[in-house]
């Protein structure tokens, strides 16, 4: 008798177990996208959310930690214009575990590889790693997603896109379904989105819980210029655990390139110098009721915009044009313009990637082939494309009226032909001009620097006609090219810039100082780059001038005082060893190996993302803890096995890229000693 109600109790236990797992429905709405599932589709979704509620015990942990950062990545997402359904896939990708690392050399909360980060934005150097800053890394996501979903207009298919790319995507998606906001989703359907659909059943009623040990992050964003331990007392924040959030420092202090989120870990209410980001902005798509940015065209233009809170169109240059709103995309701005995409991106001079920048004005027709202005003086700050934009040209009538190569740069003060085509026997002329006050941050347009000198009545139309004169474009004579002070040397390389570079980036591409960039380009601090400008590379650094007795006095100074700081702080690792490559080994493989990141080996070897290693080349390493292995037994588990090591079961799920808890007797696991 005895045994029989044990018999019943275990069944009941069975059976409210299996109760507490969310079911799998027939139809779920998500990303906007309602999805219909088929049977076998059920199926195959409730195998996946099965294991990933087998353990209650985990999951409560990895449910913490879900709701610990997801405040901060529902903003994020919110203000980029991304479905808030999306943030259920960084717990597929990461589990919020900021250094994870995948088996393809993927870092971070959303598994970026190290090139695919910089093409977002991110910046992923020896000593910073934006994959591992969940509102860094949340943001360059977004980007990510609405480049796929701009090609797909489907954000299902955007996730689809998400781990096999544009391209590895289509042969999963129908092309009748691209901006459709219904999907029939199979047991066919992509791997990675069956599993994401689990990602939402398994955890969307569960979200919005508090943290158990009553934890709350906070955002910290006047870092620059010190570490993080330093922020941790200031705010009066525990330094260990901070640390232990904010991982993408390597080392050092925060620098003051870019605006850095410090998150602050703490119980109980914030600081008062945290940001509180509780109160989450309304998306990016929200009508404008009054000027939030600079203004990019006249005041008079834009101010009528504002007012009017519709789509304006205009004419400039005597074409039809339209101008970007805040939240506005290639494929908003063409359904507003009534054309294709294709055409929009055509008119525009545009790839298929450039971003569409808010206050921009935008051509819905045809540009011309030539100008009624004669010349235009560039200025500092301006690419090809701004010219073209401005006067309303072809950019390839521009180049080629003015004998341009392809990659050709453009630099300050160049004579440009807008209107005949430049004589191969005249050379090309310049202007001097005075190179922009740093210390003033000038409130006007980027691209369109004319007043208008005419408007019309016309509630929706606003007509704009360009200086009259040549006069007006040209203020005297042209000059010779001024010789620069210090002649580059070394061969020279240009560069077109892609959308998300900035200079500090191809500093680091090219082995140069973001200064010498700056002076073989003619730019200033307030110089800004545009997608498709050109820049000149010298791969050597130029000669610098003779210096005087005072200058080679003060030198040796600096330089005496930055080897008594060299004397005084570095030191050789006690952990530092060497390892000779074998043959299929990788960066990554070394990495794991020996419990360091791959950035680290870059940057004590000297190699670039670019640099192959090979058998039996030598590479300096600071090991971390080494490994052992550990067979699994019977009555063991992932906690009492991480116990025994002094891990936590997270850093022993990731050291075995585990994505259940279930083990099997006699299975190896990789352990710390």
């Amino acid at each position: 008798m005895r045994l029989f109600y044990c018999f019943l109790a275990s069944l009941f236990i069975i059976h409210t177990a299996q109760a507490d797992i969310p079911q799998v429905p027939s139809s779920i709405e998500i990303a906007g996208v309602k999805l219909k599932l088929t049977n076998d589709a059920q199926e195959e979704i409730q195998r996946h959310v099965n294991a990933l509620r087998a353990s209650d015990k985990y999951f409560q942990i990895k449910l913490d930690r879900v709701n610990l950062y997801f405040p901060i990545v529902e903003r994020v997402l919110k203000e980029e214009g991304v479905p808030e359904d999306i943030k259920y896939l960084a717990i597929q990708e990461s589990a919020l575990i900021s250094d994870a690392v995948s088996s393809s050399d993927a870092v971070g909360y959303w598994q970026f590889k190290d090139f695919t980060a910089r093409e977002v934005g991110l910046r992923v150097d020896s000593k910073i790693d934006e994959r591992k800053n969940i509102v860094s890394a949340t943001r360059g996501a977004a980007k990510y997603f609405k480049r796929n979903n701009f090609f797909f207009k489907n954000w299902i298919y955007a996730v689809s896109a998400y781990q096999a790319g544009p391209g590895g995507a289509k042969r999963y998606v129908d092309k009748a379904n691209f901006g459709s906001d219904k999907l029939t989703i199979t047991k066919n359907t992509h791997w990675y989105v069956l599993k994401y659909i689990a990602h939402v059943v398994a955890f969307k009623d569960e979200i919005g819980r508090p943290h158990s040990e009553g934890l709350k992050l906070g955002e910290y964003t006047k870092g620059e210029g010190k570490s993080i331990e330093q922020v941790a007392r200031e705010l009066k924040a525990d330094e260990e655990l901070t640390l232990d959030y904010n991982k993408w420092l390597r080392h050092g202090k925060i620098p003051d390139d870019k605006v850095y989120t410090v998150i602050v870990p703490t119980k109980g209410k914030l600081p008062k110098m945290v940001a509180d980001r509780d109160d989450s902005p309304p998306p990016l798509t929200r009508s404008i009721e009054k000027p939030e940015e600079k203004t990019k065209y006249p005041d008079r233009i834009a101010g009528d915009i504002i007012t009017k809170n519709q789509t304006i169109f205009l004419k400039v240059n005597g074409i039809d044009a339209t101008m970007a709103s805040k939240g506005d995309d290639a494929s908003s701005l063409a359904k507003k313009a009534g054309i294709e995409i294709d055409k929009l991106l055509s008119y525009n001079d545009l790839k298929s990637t450039a971003p569409i920048e808010s206050g921009e004005i935008y051509y819905v027709h045809k540009k011309k082939n030539r100008s009624s202005i004669f010349y235009h003086v560039a200025q500092y700050g301006e690419s090809t494309w701004d010219i073209a934009q401005k006067y309303g040209i072809k950019l390839d009538k521009l180049k080629k009226k003015n004998r341009m190569e392809p990659n050709e740069s453009l630099k300050p003060g160049r004579l440009m032909w807008l209107r005949k085509k430049r004589p191969a026997d005249v050379a090309v002329e310049y202007h001097e001009l005075e190179r922009p006050k740093t210390y003033v941050k000038k409130e006007q347009p980027t691209v369109n620097t004319r007043k208008p000198i005419a408007v019309e009545t016309k509630p929706e139309v606003i007509e704009e006609e360009l200086p009259p004169t040549q006069e007006q474009v040209i203020e005297e004579e042209p000059k010779p090219e001024k010789k620069p002070a210090v002649k580059p040397s070394g061969d020279r390389i240009l560069h077109v810039i892609q959308p998300g570079e900035t200079l500090w980036n191809l500093s680091k591409r090219y082995e140069v100082e973001v200064s010498d960039i700056k002076e073989w380009n003619g730019m200033t601090d307030e110089s800004t780059l545009s997608v498709g400008q050109e820049i000149s590379i010298y791969r050597n650094r130029p000669e610098s001038p003779p210096k005087s007795d005072s200058q080679k006095a003060s030198s040796t100074k600096e330089v005496d005082s930055a080897t008594k700081e060299v004397k005084s702080t570095s030191t050789k690792p006690e952990n530092q060893q060497v390892h000779v490559v074998a043959a299929g080994e990788s960066l990554w493989s070394i990495s794991q190996k020996y419990s360091i990141e791959v950035g680290l080996i870059r940057s004590l070897n000297n190699l670039s993302e670019d640099d192959p290693i090979k058998p039996g080349q030598e590479l300096k390493l600071i090991s971390g803890a080494t490994d052992t292995t550990y067979t699994v037994r019977g009555g063991d588990s992932l906690y009492k096995i991480a116990k025994e090591y002094g891990m936590t079961v997270d850093e022993l799920m990731k050291l075995n890229e585990l994505s259940s808890s279930s083990l099997s007797v006699g299975q190896e696991l990789r352990v710390k000693k």
